[in-house]
């Protein structure tokens, strides 16, 4: 989806180009922040168990 094509119609005269625009941005963002919290989910599952927990100092 080309969300320049979704801000143009949303700023349009076209009632009905401004509500098609307004609902394709709000399903892209809804998409965007899926894959977000999926980004971060997957992220956090990769860290190591003990990551911050153990210091090891040799001298």
């Amino acid at each position: 989806m080309q969300i320049n094509a979704a801000l143009s119609a949303v700023s349009g005269g076209n009632a009905l180009k401004q509500a098609v625009g307004i609902a394709l941005l709000s399903q892209m963002k809804d998409s965007q922040t899926a894959q977000a919290a999926t980004l971060l989910q997957d992220f956090a599952a990769a860290q190591h168990p003990n990551l911050g927990k153990n210091l090891d100092i040799r001298i």
